[in-house]
């Protein structure tokens, strides 16, 4: 049984990242295809509930979302450790949903979405996620956090599960593009999984927490202007801003695909500013320059 948490939101916030996270600890095996669970609370955007579309009526575990009836495709056993054995295909009217919307007057970016993954004995071995930015025509981009002994993505951002197991797989992470920042509109979520070894066999999802900011979309604005440039892009460690439009105190923050700040710094010159992430790993990070007046946000991949 999932120990008790003392859950407090966190305010999605245009001065900071902050993160909205579902724990779904008032789900029953009695309580239905929507999550009863207090939905996070943050400033500038109203968070949905989860709903199961096209699944049995109930979970089959509480405390998290655990439904069965899943497209089929594996037959286990060791054969199934290869990707190139799976043989079924995502069932699109079968998934988890839920839907964030922004607030008059304000707009949301989302930078990246972690969640935990389990499944039963005879559960699904591949999921993904999609949203209604592009109709759910395809996967958004998946990293499953190092090290990936149990979990790999494989083409298509497709999650596999490559071993026979049934512990939860805690490193799932969704990355969030340009597509993604100073959204105005409500913007849909969908989990989808697929290749199950069994019909009874389940999917499961918990701690699912969205990343990301919101902001007025006058006076605080979060905003992509040209003006603003880091570069080179990608880099190999060092790279450099050019911030001619920005006054003030210039707060410069870095942040990891999983919202963790990792570099802070601070300026009060508009002048190139050098920032240097040669000592961090490959992958993908998030720049913000933040006033008194605006917040900015940039997206740099690290290859070194």
């Amino acid at each position: 049984m999932k120990k008790t948490l003392l859950f407090i939101a966190i305010i999605f916030s245009g001065i900071a990242n902050a993160q909205l996270l579902y724990t779904f600890d008032s789900v029953k095996t009695t309580s239905g295809t929507t999550d009863p669970s207090f939905v996070p609370v943050g400033t500038g955007l109203t968070c949905g509930s989860f709903t199961a579309i096209g699944t049995p009526p109930n979970s089959l575990a509480a405390f998290r979302f655990d439904f069965s009836n899943w497209a089929l495709g594996s037959t286990g056993g060791p054969g199934d450790t290869l990707y190139s054995g799976m043989t079924g295909i995502v069932n699109l009217g079968e998934y988890y949903e839920v839907t964030l919307t922004p607030s008059a007057g304000y707009t949301i970016t989302g930078d990246s979405i972690k969640f935990d993954f389990e499944r039963s004995g005879t559960g699904v071995r591949t999921y993904c996620v999609r949203s209604s930015l592009d109709g759910y025509a395809s996967n958004l981009t998946a990293v499953y956090g190092l090290p990936t002994t149990n979990v790999d993505v494989q083409a298509g951002n497709v999650f596999f599960l490559k071993r026979d197991i049934t512990t939860v797989q805690t490193r799932n992470i969704i990355v969030l593009g340009a597509s993604f920042m100073n959204l105005s509109a409500p913007v849909t979520f969908r989990f989808y999984a697929y290749n199950a070894e069994g019909t009874g066999g389940t999917f499961s999802i918990d701690n699912v927490n969205f990343i990301g900011s919101s902001a007025l979309a006058t006076g605080i604005a979060e905003k992509n202007k040209p003006s603003t440039s880091v570069y080179p892009n990608p880099s190999t460690g060092l790279c450099f801003a050019d911030l001619d439009d920005l006054t003030g105190k210039i707060t410069i923050t870095v942040s990891d695909i999983i919202g963790n700040v990792i570099l802070t710094k601070e300026t009060t010159s508009n002048a190139r500013q050098s920032i240097d992430l040669s000592k961090f790993a490959n992958g993908n990070y998030f720049i913000r320059f933040i006033t008194d007046t605006q917040v900015i946000t940039k997206k740099i991949t690290l290859s070194k």
